[in-house]
């Protein structure tokens, strides 16, 4: 192999910080070099994408995943880079009813996208102190 080529097998593109996904096969939400996770928060709902449907967050260095626990497919990946702000607010969830959730404002190729977060488990606020404290 000419040495560009080798170059090009060793080093693979970084997204996984600058892009946000949809629904990806579940291949592509795996951790890369240099990827660690921070957390890995159970019973959160994708209130704006997937309301009633429970699943896992998973906070890396990198970004935020979301899968469902239904199926694996219906997922998030949001790039740290991607997001414009985040903060803590009042939502109606077909899951918890009225409790608070985390805003995650983003931008990606010139989109603007909210995503809302509800954690399912009743007075933990380890949903918002995890995202806040690493982003």
């Amino acid at each position: 192999m000419p040495p560009a080529a080798q170059e090009d097998h060793i080093f693979e593109e970084v997204w996984q910080d600058r892009e946000i996904k949809f629904d990806q096969p579940p291949a592509t939400l795996k951790l890369r070099k240099g990827e660690f996770q921070i957390d890995s928060i159970n019973s959160v709902e994708d209130t704006k994408g997937n309301n009633g449907e429970r699943g896992i967050l998973i906070v890396t260095n990198l970004r935020l995943i979301w899968t469902s626990a239904k199926s694996a497919r219906t997922n998030l990946s949001i790039g740290f880079n991607c997001i414009s702000s985040v903060n803590v607010r009042q939502v109606t969830s077909k899951l918890r009813g009225n409790s608070q959730a985390l805003f995650a404002m983003t931008r990606f190729n010139s989109t603007r996208f909210e995503f809302i977060f509800t954690s399912l488990v009743k007075n933990s606020p380890r949903l918002f102190t995890t995202v806040l404290a690493v982003y």
